[in-house]
């Protein structure tokens, strides 16, 4: 297995993003805000068939999820589905159960499925679940700072041309997108999202693999 392209490209991305942080760092506080304003997108929300909440480490308060389940009461979505995750064991669907039932949403609504793999191949995986399932209208929750790459990773469906995708922004606590500049895990998720985004616009300039 050949990995000296990988690495090599994960090293100068890698110097990239730091040198990108490294001056945004040294310019004013305005400037910075806005820097952290290029990672958001949000797409109008209308009453589609389904919600998905996409797993993320960051969201340990479970924000993301706490904002379906107002989706779902606003009538935005019929079924919530989140991706399958495990710790210890034990599957991530048990506590969004007893989140969801503190609610007064049944078990039923909130559904697991399951993907593997890098951002375009589970932006694939999902995609061809939904389309499985017959869906045609998809709101994705995701954290504010990962919304604008989740709607260059869906905006363009290779399996259904009739599907849409809504990216829905939900503010979470690990990260402050107005000062993140001034605390260090706002920083370090900051690095990590401009990194994931320079990583997906190099695989789709080398086009499918």
């Amino acid at each position: 297995m050949k990995t000296g392209g990988k690495t090599g490209r994960g090293c100068l991305l890698s110097i990239l993003v730091c040198l990108l942080v490294a001056i945004g760092l040294s310019v004013h506080p305005i400037s910075l805000k806005l820097m952290g304003g290029q990672l958001r997108h949000e797409d109008k929300i209308f009453p589609s068939d389904a919600l998905f909440v996409p797993r993320f480490e960051e969201d340990r308060d479970g924000d993301l999820y706490i904002d379906a389940f107002r989706e779902y009461w606003a009538g935005n979505g019929r079924i919530i589905y989140v991706e399958e995750d495990r710790a210890f064991g034990t599957s991530i669907l048990e506590p969004i159960h007893r989140m969801a039932q503190q609610r007064g949403i049944k078990d039923n609504v909130v559904r697991k499925i399951e993907v593997e793999g890098d951002d375009i191949g589970k932006t694939r995986k999902t995609k061809r679940a939904f389309a499985a399932l017959g869906l045609k209208k998809m709101i994705i929750l995701v954290p504010e700072y990962a919304s604008r790459r989740y709607h260059i990773l869906y905006r363009d469906s290779v399996i259904n041309g009739k599907m849409v995708y809504l990216i829905k922004p939900v503010g979470v606590s690990s990260f402050k997108i107005d000062r993140w500049w001034k605390e260090g895990r706002s920083r370090i998720i900051f690095l990590r999202e401009v990194f994931a985004m320079a990583s997906l616009a190099v695989d789709r300039f080398k086009g499918p693999r």
